[in-house]
């Protein structure tokens, strides 16, 4: 995240003095019972014996093995190429844009694409400002709501993703200050992630591969890209290292791959090689097109978390059905837009009904949205992945 250090203009209000107090909610529900607007009473509900039996819900969306997410920063000329070579090789990303960068109109019509394609576009902040080595006070004057809540504002303003789940520190600089996540999640970013250490080396392969504990300092496995200078106050221009050697870069996916891990990765495109020759494009195909990988933004992964922990499966009376089920949530579907995938033991062929309409089988393939409605048949059970707040029947 090559950045020239500076405070200019910090757009500090009163609000910001506010946020230092704030503990924001982060988990955003909608007032009522769901289970009314489903017109599910208590006496539907019920656990009758039958051939369908709710075992739990799935790890990971459609029950992959392995998650990839991607992750680019900074808005530049670059990100056109990085994201044409992610859609050659069907990798989903999050692409964290400063939305003040002069670049960004003529980025813009290419970031609506991109979500059309079913990447996010994250926040990275409006201007990109940054100071090294970051303060208390520092990440107050720099971190304004006009910079955290403004570009979430931008992105909305000049695309149609309905909402703004992910935000990325400038320059890796501020995730380690509590006051600062509590702002980011007062903004109602879901997620934050951190690029952490880049003088000393610890942003190369921070080696997560799983969740965050703390989603709004989150690290990832490794980053893929070229090594760069950075301008640092006292020392000059510093050579920052990169990580493009393809052997390492691949051996780090098969690893996460071999644990059923999460395998999320960062890239600068200014930093990139493109074309098939080069690194980047060599490690995209080699861990694109796996029918056992779910491809998906860093942001609504973490919101398929929230949203598999806070939905809730009810058994009902079956009536003309072999079973029924509801599937609900108070989660905003807003900001949850996703689906969850539940397994079910079955003891005979079954049909699976959707509200109402007949579910499609799904066909191996690999998993590219956070959304849709289908079912997959496993060695006598069935995975059915749904959006929450619908009645599920297997006839």
């Amino acid at each position: 995240m090559p950045s020239r250090a500076t405070s200019e203009g910090c757009s500090l209000s009163w609000k910001d003095i506010v946020d230092l107090m704030d503990k924001p909610s982060l988990v955003r529900r909608v007032p009522g019972d769901q289970m009314i607007r489903l017109q599910v009473t208590p006496v539907d509900l019920g656990n009758p014996a039958s051939a369908v039996r709710f075992i739990g819900k799935t790890r990971y969306l459609n029950g992959a093995r392995t998650v990839v997410t991607h992750s680019v920063d900074d808005a530049t000329e670059h990100l056109t190429a990085c994201l044409d070579a992610m859609d050659q090789y069907g990798i989903k990303a999050t692409a964290f844009v400063n939305t003040k960068s002069q670049v960004m109109e003529r980025l813009w019509p290419r970031l609506r694409q991109a979500i059309a394609n079913g990447h996010e576009i994250g926040s990275h902040s409006r201007r990109h400002m940054c100071r090294l080595p970051d303060t208390s006070f520092s990440c107050f004057r720099i971190l304004t709501r006009y910079e955290i809540e403004g570009s979430r504002d931008d992105i909305l303003e000049h695309t149609s993703q309905p909402y703004v789940w992910s935000w990325a520190y400038p320059c890796g600089h501020c995730s380690g200050h509590a006051f600062v996540q509590r702002k980011i999640a007062r903004a109602g970013y879901l997620t934050a992630r951190a690029y952490p250490g880049e003088l000393q080396g610890r942003h190369l392969a921070p080696g997560l591969q799983t969740y965050d504990t703390n989603p709004y300092a989150a690290r990832y496995t490794q980053v893929v890209q070229n090594g760069y200078t950075k301008l640092v106050a006292k020392k000059g221009e510093v050579a920052i290292a990169g990580r493009n050697d393809p052997g390492l870069l691949n051996a780090k996916f098969d690893e996460v791959h071999a644990g059923g891990g999460i395998y999320s990765f960062v890239s600068h495109p200014q930093m990139l090689e493109y074309g098939p020759d080069g690194f980047y494009e060599r490690h995209l195909a080699y861990i694109g097109g796996r029918d056992d990988v779910w491809y998906v933004p860093m942001g609504p992964l973490y919101a398929y978390r929230i949203l598999a922990e806070q939905t809730s499966v009810q058994q009902l009376k079956s009536r003309d059905a072999l079973a029924s089920f509801c599937v609900f949530t108070q989660l905003d579907p807003k900001i949850y837009n996703g689906s969850i995938s539940l397994e079910f033991e079955v003891t005979e062929p079954v049909r699976v009904i959707g509200d109402g309409r007949e579910l499609a089988e799904y066909i191996s393939r690999p998993l590219d949205r956070w959304d849709g409605q289908y079912f997959r048949r496993v060695d006598g059970r069935i995975l059915l992945t749904t959006p929450p707040n619908t009645i599920v029947e297997f006839r």
